[in-house]
């Protein structure tokens, strides 16, 4: 009886480590941060920033979980951060603190350039070719955008849109899309619908460097009589 005794407690010891090892192991596994592979997220939403509640576009960049991008907070902002789940991020921009969370579409933020919590959202990407811009029919002055995407016609609108630089700040508002015709675009797309949308935010193509502003025109000489 003393052996079956000692055994028993030995069994139970042995399955109360293995317990406490599975609890240990799945408390680092929840608060490990989530490493994604390279991937880019924007987002569009509204936030207070200096006693003003301004419209934000948010580019971002993550690489193993680790988050770096822009955000227009007047003018582009850089931003560092980190993501928290495959829904939620967490940033730093300017002097405030940002938290997203997507199932939520909320947009949760305090510092010294202001707190609260406002809508944000997530939005779409679509990847094709340019082929035309045409005037929008309604009477909104807007235009569309035509794109090529798997063989089918996208009719984006757009007005003025965000150029997402492959280096540097990007562009606020950027109205030249006739230069991109015939280019492969990769497009963020608010208010989606199956072949339509609103595009907020056009990438710089690869191998290209708009510039700010269009060149000038060379001056015609006159014509000699």
């Amino acid at each position: 009886m003393k052996y079956e005794t000692q055994a028993s407690n030995k069994d139970i010891g042995m399955r109360s480590t293995q317990c406490a090892a599975k609890l240990l192991l799945w408390i680092a596994v929840v608060s490990a941060p989530v490493c994604l592979a390279q991937e880019r997220r924007v987002y569009e939403g509204v936030v207070s920033w200096k006693k003003a509640t301004i419209g934000t576009v948010i580019l971002m960049e993550i690489n193993n979980g680790s988050v770096s991008g822009w955000m227009r907070l007047g003018k582009p902002v850089p931003l560092q951060g980190r993501v928290v789940s495959e829904t939620a991020v967490e940033f730093q921009a300017g002097a405030n603190t940002y938290q997203i969370d997507e199932r939520k579409g909320r947009i949760t933020y305090s510092g010294p350039d202001g707190e609260g919590s406002r809508l944000v959202a997530r939005l779409g990407n679509r990847r094709g070719s340019l082929k035309e811009l045409v005037e929008e029919t309604r009477f909104s002055g807007g235009q569309v955008a035509a794109l090529e995407v798997g063989g089918r016609r996208h009719d984006l609108r757009f007005r003025a849109v965000a150029l997402w630089k492959r280096a540097g700040p990007p562009f606020e508002s950027f109205t030249r899309l006739e230069e991109l015709i015939g280019k492969e675009l990769s497009v963020w797309v608010a208010d989606e619908d199956l072949r339509s949308g609103r595009i907020v935010v056009v990438e710089e193509p690869e191998g290209m460097d708009i510039p700010l502003k269009a060149a000038k025109k060379p001056k015609e000489e006159p014509k000699k009589n």
